[in-house]
């Protein structure tokens, strides 16, 4: 997405996150250190839609797009707005931490909990980030991305 790394580019160790309650058990009983965290959606992390429905079939259209109409036969029956695009199964979440993993370690965060703003796109679009490098504190992990610093802006 933008230049923003997917994968693991420096093929750093790879910490897992668990969603569910029976996937956070499951990863206790096979020895891994559990760090919850809440699953809070931020203010900050958003996408914008308009919808335009088909008079004449029912049929709907969404427009991201402010400058992108639908054809005709379509008439905005919801207004543009902003809205939080992601869904999450439980209002918590959990970093599996291996059991050796040392203090000053950098990882592979593959799916970040906490909203942290990856792009500060056009027309509305702040998508999450997804991934990340961080260094784990013995307690926490620092994620290694500044949104004011690493962050994608685009206009447009």
């Amino acid at each position: 997405m933008f230049g923003l790394p997917t994968d693991n580019p420096n093929n750093l160790r790879v910490v897992g996150t668990a969603r569910t309650e029976d996937a956070i058990n499951r990863a206790a009983k096979e020895g891994l250190r559990p760090l919850l965290k809440k699953v809070e959606p931020s203010d900050q992390i958003h996408d914008m839609v308009a919808v335009y429905q088909n008079q004449a079939t029912g049929e709907i259209v969404l427009s991201g797009d402010c400058r992108m109409r639908p054809s005709e036969g379509f008439v905005e029956v919801l207004p543009r707005r902003t809205f939080y695009p992601y869904s999450f199964p439980a209002p918590f979440a959990a970093y599996l931490v291996p059991s050796d993993l040392s203090e000053g370690d950098r990882v592979w965060l593959e799916d970040i909990i906490e909203d942290i703003i990856a792009v500060f796109g056009s027309q509305g679009w702040h998508p999450r980030l997804e991934c990340a490098e961080a260094i784990w504190t013995g307690k926490d992990f620092e994620i290694q991305f500044d949104p004011e610093k690493d962050a994608e802006i685009l206009i447009g």
